[in-house]
């Protein structure tokens, strides 16, 4: 079922100023989360018809949601664990509200997203790169340990987030031109620098599948390719002989590479974790980890199986197996910048499948915003460029 109603005008530049702040998350609330539960009442007509015309995602979300509360009566510190259910409970409305958007805007909808994203990750990423070479005042806020956090509370979250961000320019700059075509590979270097900066290993690895992921589905012009590659190599023989002139960035990068003492505590930990998933089946409750273990997972996959069960972990896995098959459905029947928006995605949310394995990022907010846009629908009619009034 397609809604037949023209979406409202002020739609979209709400929604851009919304994901434009969603990198300030240093405070709680964040501003992206005040201006999310706006969108998500203003919208809740809309809310409808997007859950009739996708059932088993929804369906699968609120078997998720129902192994949440379930666990609660495991749970150790079951207001706490009541807390941590809310927050979740939360990014799925928000997963619903951006599907929502999605499915009355199409491509449109997605474009603003991203563009909004980009000037949120520029904004970040300039600020921390910035207060790396002590360029700012009061730079000690946006850095943890030599390592760049900027407007977040973790360098590790920090990272990852610029990477959508990273493959839509790249998506931007294989098919555009001229001015605009460089002003999009200033920002990809940037952010690349910044994610670099940010010394985390996981969004190291995630950049470098998602990358991966990117050039593989994408089939852009073969020259416009291999004069891109030239010039990002090109670009980074400067920045590759700062850092190994720098005694003190190439001792932490080395750090960084190796493995750390750390490591064998993470490791015991999620032992720990799993043997507790085979005791309890259904659970030890939402948030309970760190109570029980002293220690957080360090995996989205360990927690989600310790906390919510073997029912939890399923219907979770499940909805993210759907996702990214309607990417693929996606990919396979667009082309051109169409096809490449969905290949963005596809790319961005298989290299934050693979960061889920050393961290977790269930209460990512843009791991629920990505997981939204492959139900975008494609094959709605466009609303045309010109604004539309309607109603709510």
């Amino acid at each position: 079922m397609k809604p037949t109603n023209s979406p409202p005008g002020w739609l979209l530049p709400f929604l851009f100023i919304t994901i434009a702040v969603s990198s300030i998350v240093l405070v709680e609330p964040s501003p992206y989360d005040l201006l999310m539960m706006v969108l998500i009442f203003l919208t809740l007509k809309k809310l409808i018809p997007f859950s009739l015309a996708f059932p088993a995602p929804m369906l699968l979300l609120v078997a998720f949601i129902l192994c949440n509360l379930f666990s609660l009566f495991f749970a150790k510190d079951p207001v706490h664990g009541l807390n941590y259910s809310v927050i979740t409970f939360y990014l799925v409305v928000t997963w619903v509200c951006i599907g929502s958007v999605s499915y009355l805007y199409s491509e449109k909808a997605i474009e603003t997203i991203f563009n909004g994203y980009v000037i949120a990750a520029i904004a970040a990423a300039l600020i921390g790169i910035g207060s790396f070479f002590n360029l700012f005042p009061f730079s000690d806020v946006f850095m943890w340990s030599g390592r760049i956090k900027s407007l977040f509370k973790d360098p590790n979250v920090f990272g990852p987030f610029l990477i959508p961000a990273a493959l839509f320019l790249l998506l931007k700059i294989e098919s555009g031109a001229g001015r605009r075509k460089a002003l999009m590979f200033f920002g990809f270097i940037v952010l690349v620098l910044a994610v670099s900066l940010s010394f985390s290993r996981a969004a190291w690895g995630h950049l470098v599948i998602a990358l991966f992921v990117y050039f593989h589905f994408f089939r852009g012009n073969l020259n416009k390719r291999i004069g891109v590659l030239i010039l990002l190599l090109v670009s980074f023989i400067p920045i590759l002989f700062f850092v190994t002139a720098s005694s003190d960035l190439m001792e932490l990068f080395q750090e960084r590479f190796g493995y750390q003492e750390y490591d064998n505590t993470r490791f015991d930990k999620q032992r720990e974790s799993l043997e507790a998933a085979i005791t309890y089946p259904w659970g030890v409750g939402s948030g309970q980890s760190e109570m029980l273990f002293n220690h957080s997972t360090h995996s989205l996959y360990v927690r989600i199986l310790t906390e919510n069960g073997v029912i939890g972990i399923i219907s979770f896995l499940a909805f993210v197996g759907l996702s990214i098959s309607q990417c693929f459905k996606q990919i396979s029947c667009l082309q051109g910048m169409k096809q490449g928006l969905f290949v963005v995605i596809l790319a961005s949310i298989i290299g934050l499948l693979f960061n889920s394995f050393f961290i977790d990022t269930l209460h990512w907010r843009h791991f629920w915003l990505l997981l939204a846009l492959p139900w975008c629908m494609t094959d709605k009619p466009d609303h045309g460029r010109k604004e539309r009034e309607g109603t709510i």
